[in-house]
């Protein structure tokens, strides 16, 4: 029996409240605001991400392997990839559901992360269970391995939403791209007008 996005978001609608399209697509005003901005931009060229693309402005991703929407915004973002219109950090967390750490581990574990990324996608279905992405989640001492990095990859994106949203809990995908001197944040499925932003990055 497959379970459609649809069901499933209503299922896991207060655990993901990031996916109910909360979005924010400017910095903070203010020069504190853009100074803590800058060192949160800094910050994130520090987490365990994954780089997809040659070429083009930097765009980081916050993704859990077992997220339907992150599978839509990663099939979407596919396209400008391949064109060097963009370079996708993408930054793995385990979040969501119980495998989801441990398919995350198991991506950053990997001799090449992005295949195992690309594979995780490439296998993703719904089931039964829910949403689930194709790799096959991580024994307990790998995801000990790595652990410090998932938890640095949770703590820039749990330290965010609370900052800007001031709720508790994380929330995926979560997007943030630089325009100039400013950063824009978008929680959720990018509207067709933060698609356009987003492509305008610097």
């Amino acid at each position: 029996m497959n379970v459609s996005i649809r069901q499933w978001a209503v299922r896991y609608s207060v655990v993901i409240f990031a996916l109910l399209g909360l979005s924010c697509g400017q910095a903070l005003a203010g020069q504190s605001a853009m100074d803590h901005d800058h060192y949160y931009w800094t910050a994130l060229a520090h987490a365990h991400y994954i780089e997809a693309g040659r070429s083009g402005p930097i765009i980081y991703d916050f993704m859990d392997p077992n997220c339907p929407y992150c599978h839509r915004l990663y099939q979407r973002l596919q396209k400008p990839i391949q064109e060097g219109k963009l370079r996708v950090r993408f930054i793995v967390v385990g979040v969501l559901t119980p495998s989801s750490r441990p398919k995350a581990a198991t991506i950053l574990s990997a001799t090449h992360p992005l295949v195992a990324l690309q594979k995780n996608e490439a296998g993703f279905s719904m089931t039964a269970r829910g949403p689930e992405g194709g790799i096959t989640p991580a024994t307990a001492s790998v995801i000990a391995s790595v652990r410090n990095a998932l938890d640095f990859n949770t703590s820039r994106l749990s330290g965010k939403e609370s900052e800007l949203l001031g709720l508790g809990g994380v929330g995926v995908p979560f997007l943030v791209w630089r325009s100039g001197a400013k950063l824009h944040y978008v929680y959720g499925p990018p509207s067709e007008s933060q698609w356009k932003m987003l492509l305008q990055a610097s």
